[in-house]
């Protein structure tokens, strides 16, 4: 499943980060916001005209575009 198809209240975990092909600068980007791989979060919100999403994550929340929410994998996980 995508991370940009969850809704608000789910948790889940990264099972991958999809196109090896990314910019080194984006690759970056996401580890220095700790989206990595076995990563557990929860989604918070999305923006109103769907372009985005809120996530609770490693104990910080941050903001990610949909169109990088598309490339990563994830799990939803049952609490």
């Amino acid at each position: 499943m995508k991370l940009s198809q969850l809704s608000p209240g789910d948790t889940a975990a990264i099972c991958k980060i999809g196109h090896l092909s990314l910019p080194q600068t984006v690759k970056r980007k996401l580890l220095s916001m700790g989206v990595t791989p076995h990563t557990h979060f929860k989604v918070v919100r999305k923006a109103p005209m769907g372009t985005g999403l809120e996530l609770k994550l490693r104990g910080s929340t941050i903001c990610m575009r949909k169109d990088l929410a598309e490339i990563i994998e994830v799990e939803i996980q049952h609490d």
